[in-house]
């Protein structure tokens, strides 16, 4: 009997670190399809890639059953013929463009089988199903009709940190730690086709999902970026560096706190909202300062105009915070060193960095971020900020 098959849109390290591992350990093809020639050949000659997880010592594990193809590949559309599931991994800045890519390649499979599918969006992204949605209905509005029918469009909350990939001389390997917690929008799936079958274990649908894709969200990735922002400010390479200072560690511990604080709040308040147990601060805290992972600031830190969205790790809870009566003042620290983030790399740093020279911080925040300048949240920011880049070369 034949395995079944998972094409990926994305060869990065969630998609190579995360989502193959565990759908290779559950018995399934996986076929990645990425952007790097040199990446893909190699998993595709060696048909697997190799995973280190964190930890003294350091774990190596071969995954196999994995293959990967160019995104032009021709072969691409015969594979997703012959799929049981599409994931994609790819940032959320790119959903869009991807639906317009997997639209044909779902309209091949649709078409070569009667039975339905469902499609996740691995993406720390509270609206990735939508986005990836829009790509899809723009390139073949057909398809809008076929979601809750034959077609799931669903989010994931994966819980895992991959820092990063390299290829070597033995093949490609990712580096994560060993979280293996994913939580998936069980509403969203369609019943008779995985995961809901059963056939893929580490995967937890849930409902209602945006419980969990906001605590993943607000608490942990608001301490990470955080963390990150402040390392960069500071000149640390990676998080656990960051984390060493005890400046930054107590910042970071303090977010995390004002984030799990308004989380709880607003969970109480959510009308049919499930209860999720609090997560300890120290285990936070420890995940961020795993030496093991060598986590660059840049890599967490990158694309700070997404980070800074309404909605996403920072502003969500630091409203909610002001809302609840709170003042997320370690909340407002992190954006204020989102907001400083001059990496030349970052493209949208770099850009950030001409619009605050432009229209400062108050201007760029209200078109950012949609916060009225003369809300407390913005001058809390504003002052923070300040005090950051005081005497620091613009």
């Amino acid at each position: 009997m034949s395995r079944p098959r998972c094409v990926g849109i994305g060869i990065g390290r969630l998609a190579g670190g995360f989502v193959a591992p565990m759908l290779s350990a559950a018995g399934w093809e996986v076929v990645l399809a990425g952007r790097d020639p040199v990446i893909c050949g190699t998993i595709n000659r060696d048909r697997g890639l190799w995973l280190r997880k964190a930890g003294d010592p350091p774990e190596d594990r071969w995954f196999g059953g994995i293959g990967a193809v160019t995104l032009d590949d021709p072969s691409l559309r015969r594979l997703a013929a012959g799929a049981d599931l599409f994931a994609t991994s790819v940032g959320p800045s790119s959903l869009q463009s991807v639906g317009r890519l997997l639209a044909p390649l779902l309209r091949a499979r649709l078409e070569a089988s009667n039975a339905s599918i469902n499609v996740i969006t691995f993406e720390n992204h509270r609206r990735a199903p939508e986005l990836l949605a829009v790509g899809l209905f723009e390139a073949d509005a057909s398809l809008a009709g076929l979601v809750g029918r034959r077609l799931g469009i669903s989010g994931a909350a994966a819980w895992r940190t991959v820092s990063r990939r390299e290829a070597t001389a033995n093949g490609v390997r990712f580096h994560a730690d060993d979280v293996s917690e994913c939580y998936v929008d069980g509403a969203a799936l369609l019943p008779n086709a995985a995961p809901l079958d059963g056939s893929i274990p580490g995967l937890e649908p849930v409902q209602p999902f945006e419980c969990y894709m906001a605590e993943k969200l607000w608490v942990f990735n608001a301490g990470h970026a955080t963390a990150a922002y402040l390392g960069w400010l500071s000149g640390c390479a990676t998080i656990d560096e960051a984390m060493s200072h005890p400046d930054i560690r107590a910042t970071v511990a303090a977010a995390v706190v004002e984030a799990q604080q308004v989380f709880e709040i607003s969970q109480v308040a959510r009308p049919g909202a499930r209860s999720v147990p609090p997560r300890p601060l120290e285990w936070i805290l420890l995940r961020y300062a795993e030496p093991g992972l060598g986590d660059p600031v840049t890599r967490v830190g990158r694309e700070p105009r997404r980070k800074l969205a309404a909605g996403d790790r920072f502003i969500g809870p630091a409203v909610a915070s002001l809302a609840t009566g709170l003042r997320p003042v370690a909340l407002a620290s992190g954006v204020a060193a989102a907001l400083a983030y001059g990496e030349s790399t970052d493209q949208q740093a770099v850009d950030l960095q001409r619009e605050l020279e432009l229209l400062g911080p108050e201007e760029v925040l209200a078109t950012v971020s949609t916060l009225d300048p003369h809300e407390e949240l913005a001058t809390l920011i504003c002052e923070r900020y300040r005090q950051l880049t005081a005497g620091v070369p613009r």
